[in-house]
């Protein structure tokens, strides 16, 4: 549930407006939703209704004009989107008789919002292929259109250009699809950034002390080795990997989980070490492996 005395705290910004009622029309409702889809601030942005401009709580419980979540959802989805911002409505009630409306507006990375198709009503116009944002507590006019430095920002965000090399690299690592092999398998680079490169190191020269996850094998010899993220030609991340059953199997190092006497061994599905392996070992799937492991995926 939002914090309502927070919000009113706050001055008007990228991600906060007051509106004393709902629109009157909605072509300016969905200006402010895509306004704000498309500001380049950190967090959910909101608009709030009942409250004036002086910070004075008047409510929307008589509102003629006042919406729906529902009632917001359809017109959005009427409204030909390149894609539909995320948004939800909720209520508030204050001082037991009053009613403040508040519209969430979720931060997405996938910016720019716009229209495919021009949307008019009662005389105002949103464009087809017009990108608005907003900038401190003011929207691009319906006339006017984001800077170019704005709309760059965007597309910068959309592409994970923004984030810093390892945080871009989990993002690439998601689809095995768009990574290319050299060296038999031994290096992968990302197609579209090749910069971004995954390599298998040598053959770690202490020996591997077999686990029961590893020894389960019908060849129970076993050595580790390590895998490198690199950007550029910068180490940005290791994970060790453990080759199981002659070769055969290349499962990442497991967590573990004590509980009394008992050991669990287990990998997360949103690790570095899980989304190597998807990607590195794509034809040998890792999830048969860490079955025959009895290594608890979550």
């Amino acid at each position: 549930m939002v914090n309502l005395e927070d919000l009113l705290s706050q001055a008007e910004s990228e991600s906060l407006d007051f509106k004393r009622e709902f629109h009157e029309n909605k072509i300016d409702l969905l200006h402010d939703i895509i306004c704000f889809a498309n500001s380049y601030v950190e967090g959910d942005r909101y608009l709030v209704f009942g409250v004036a401009d002086d910070k004075t709580i008047v409510g929307v419980q008589s509102d003629s004009k006042r919406k729906e979540n529902a009632d917001i959802q359809d017109f959005l989805s009427q409204s030909n989107f390149n894609r539909i911002p995320t948004i939800s409505l909720q209520t508030i009630k204050y001082q037991s008789s009053l009613e403040i409306d508040i519209l969430i507006i979720k931060n997405r990375p996938d910016k720019p919002f716009f229209l495919v198709e021009d949307k008019t009503y009662q005389g105002k116009t949103i464009r087809a292929g017009v990108i608005y944002t907003r900038l401190s507590d003011t929207n691009t006019p319906l006339k006017g259109s984001a800077s170019e430095a704005q709309i760059e920002l965007m597309w910068r965000e959309r592409f994970g250009l923004l984030l810093p090399p390892l945080e871009r690299m989990k993002l690439l690592l998601n689809d095995f699809k768009d990574w290319g092999s050299i060296n038999e398998d031994t290096q992968l680079y990302h197609k579209q950034f090749p910069e971004f490169t995954v390599r298998q190191d040598k053959q770690i020269n202490e020996p591997f002390a077999p686990e029961p996850w590893s020894a389960c094998f019908p060849d129970t010899s076993a050595h580790s080795f390590e895998v490198e993220l690199r950007y550029f030609e910068t180490i940005i991340h290791k994970e060790r990997f453990v080759s199981c059953d002659g070769g055969r199997y290349l499962i990442p190092l497991p967590k573990i989980e004590r509980s009394n006497s008992e050991r669990k061994f287990y990998i997360q599905q949103t690790s570095f070490a899980y989304k190597i392996a998807k990607i590195f070992w794509r034809y040998h799937p890792i999830d048969d492996a860490l079955q025959k492991a009895s290594i608890e995926l979550r």
